[in-house]
C-alpha cells in the first residue's frame, strides 16, 4: 500500500468518527447510524495499524519520519523483550527451578553470597535473563511462575484497578514511551503530483516511567518453611496478594483523583448532566470504551437513578448480570475507605477510558527471599520472608477521562 492510500484511510477514518460523533449526540449510543459508523471506523483503525506495522517492520518509510521509526524500534524492542520474557518463563515453570528456589528459602540463601553454587544455578539464571542484578543483589531470586498464577487468581477476588487500565510488562528499571499528543487534523488537498506538506504531521510526547520498589515481610513457621515449595507458596501467595492489588491501586487512583476536567451532577439532574458530559467532555471512541469507577456511597446514590418511566438506569449486563451498566458502560465500585471523597465533600464518579489515559508498568517477576538473622529474626529466633514487586503509574492522555462529583446531602 502507498503512502498515499494509508493517508485516505485515514481520512475515510476521520470522517466515520466525525458521522458517528453527531449520530451518538443526536440518538444516544444506541443509535444505529452510531453503532454503524463507530464499528467501521474501528475497522479501518485495525487495517490502518496493520499497514504502518507491516511498513515498519519493512523499514519503509522516509529516515524523518519519527512515528514510523519510533513504531520501528518499538516493534524489535517488543520483539526482544517477548523472547526474553518466554526464557525467562520457562525457566521459572519448570521443575527443577521450583526445587532450588525452595533449597534457597529453606536455607536463607541471598543472592549476594551463593552465586556459583550448582544447587542455585537456575535461580541465577533466570536473573541474568531478566538484565543481570542489580534489582536482585538486593531484594531476592524470581519466585516460580506458580506464584505469579496465583497471585492473578487471588486478585479477582478484589477491585483491582489495573484491569482497566493499559499494563505494560517492562524488563528495565526506567525508560520512556513515545505518545501521540493533540488533536488529529484532516488530510490537506493535493494537486496532481504534488507535494506532501507537513503541516499535520503528528506531534509527540516522552512518558517517562522509572518502577520503584515495594515489598512487605512476613515471619513464618519452621514448620511453613520446612514443608514443601507449593504449600509455601500458596500461603504467601494469599497473604501477599490483596497487598499487591491495594498497591497498583495507590498508584493509580492518583491519576483519576488528579483530573482536572471535573462536572457537577445536581441533584435530580444527574443522568442528565452525565450523559451530556460523555458526548461532550469525551471523543467519541473514548466515550465508547469509558468505564464508569465510583465508591459505595457514589454507587448506592447511581443504584437509585430511574429514567422517566421508573425504570432503574442501572441495569444488567446481559453477558454477566453480576456486573452492571450504565448508558452502556461498565460500572465498578469500591469502599468508602479506598476510594475516598474529594475535598471530603464530594463523592467522585471517574468516567473516561482508563487504558488511554494511564499506564502501570510492571517490572515482571515478584522477588523472594528468607533469613533468620535479619529484621527481627535474630532477636524472635525466628524466620522472616519478603516479597517485593516493582511498578509505576504514569499518566498517557489526561483527555481520555473526567471526574464527575455528587455533593453529599444530595
Amino acid at each position: 500500500m502507498t503512502k498515499e492510500e494509508l493517508y485516505d484511510l485515514k481520512h475515510q477514518k476521520k470522517c466515520l468518527l466525525d458521522e458517528a460523533s453527531e449520530a451518538l449526540a443526536k440518538g444516544g449510543a444506541e443509535d444505529a447510524t452510531y453503532k454503524d459508523k463507530l464499528q467501521k471506523a474501528k475497522e479501518l483503525a485495525a487495517r490502518i495499524d496493520g499497514e504502518e506495522e507491516i511498513q515498519a517492520m519493512r523499514g519503509d518509510f522516509d529516515d524523518d519520519d519519527e512515528r514510523m521509526k519510533g513504531l520501528a524500534a518499538a516493534q524489535k524492542q517488543k520483539k526482544e523483550d517477548e523472547q526474553r520474557q518466554k526464557t525467562v518463563d520457562e525457566i521459572r515453570g519448570s521443575n527443577e527451578y521450583a526445587r532450588s528456589f525452595a533449597k534457597a528459602m529453606k536455607t536463607n540463601a541471598a543472592v549476594k553470597t551463593c552465586a556459583g553454587v550448582a544447587d542455585f544455578a537456575p535461580l541465577y539464571k533466570a536473573l541474568q535473563e531478566t538484565g543481570g542484578a542489580p534489582e536482585g543483589a538486593d531484594g531476592g531470586f524470581l519466585v516460580p511462575i506458580d506464584f505469579d498464577n496465583q497471585i492473578i487468581e487471588l486478585s479477582k477476588e478484589y477491585l483491582d484497578l489495573s484491569r482497566y487500565f493499559h499494563v505494560e510488562t517492562v524488563r528495565t528499571l526506567s525508560g520512556w514511551r513515545v505518545i501521540e499528543a493533540g488533536t488529529p487534523k484532516a488530510l490537506p488537498p493535493l494537486e496532481e503530483m504534488g507535494q506532501l506538506t507537513k503541516d499535520s504531521q503528528p506531534k509527540f510526547s516522552r512518558v517517562d516511567y522509572k518502577v520503584k520498589k515495594y515489598g512487605e515481610r512476613l515471619v513464618i513457621s519452621d514448620e511453613l518453611l520446612d514443608d514443601n515449595a507449593a504449600n509455601l507458596l500458596a500461603y504467601v501467595a494469599k497473604w501477599f496478594a490483596v497487598k499487591y492489588v491495594l498497591t497498583k491501586n495507590s498508584l493509580l487512583l492518583p491519576l483519576l483523583t488528579g483530573l482536572e476536567t471535573e462536572v457537577v451532577l445536581p441533584a435530580g439532574e444527574e443522568d442528565k448532566t452525565l450523559r451530556s458530559a460523555l458526548i461532550t467532555k469525551l471523543n467519541t471512541a473514548h466515550s465508547r470504551a469509558a468505564t464508569l469507577l465510583t465508591n459505595q456511597t457514589g454507587y448506592a446514590a447511581m443504584d437509585g437513578w430511574e429514567d422517566k418511566n421508573g425504570r432503574p438506569l442501572l441495569v444488567p449486563n446481559p453477558a454477566d448480570p453480576q456486573v452492571l451498566r450504565y448508558r452502556g458502560r461498565t460500572v465498578v465500585y469500591g469502599d468508602d475507605s479506598e476510594i475516598g471523597k474529594i475535598e471530603e465533600t464530594k463523592t467522585p464518579i471517574f468516567v473516561g477510558n482508563f487504558a488511554a489515559l494511564g499506564t502501570l508498568f510492571v517490572r515482571k517477576g515478584f522477588e523472594m527471599a528468607t533469613t533468620n538473622v535479619g529484621g527481627d529474626s535474630w532477636a524472635t529466633d525466628s524466620t522472616e520472608l519478603r516479597v517485593l514487586c516493582r511498578l509505576d503509574a504514569q499518566a498517557t492522555d489526561k483527555t481520555a477521562a473526567f471526574k464527575a462529583t455528587i455533593a453529599d446531602g444530595e
